[in-house]
């Protein structure tokens, strides 16, 4: 997995990342929620599969467990949905 951090403020963030063919990531939570946008490929978890253009949002402490079956590019922004 491979991780461009593109801003940082106040424990908010945003970043791309590129997941190889096969990624698993592990069980996690997030304390801020999430937000996903699928650039390229198919990101996959035990809600769903979304294809390239699709929007993902994530409440305030939501679990997931995510992997990947192809090449993706994801854009994500974390810790921004405290409340």
């Amino acid at each position: 997995m491979q991780v461009m951090p593109l801003h940082s403020f106040k424990g908010e963030s945003t970043a791309l990342v590129h997941w190889p063919a096969g990624e698993h990531f592990q069980l996690h939570y997030h304390a801020g929620g999430e937000e996903i946008y699928v650039i390229r490929g198919e990101f996959i978890d035990e809600h769903g599969r979304y294809p390239a253009g699709s929007w993902i949002r994530n409440p305030h402490m939501s679990k997931h467990d995510r992997y990947v079956e192809q090449d993706t590019v994801i854009f994500v922004k974390v810790d921004h949905l405290s409340s």
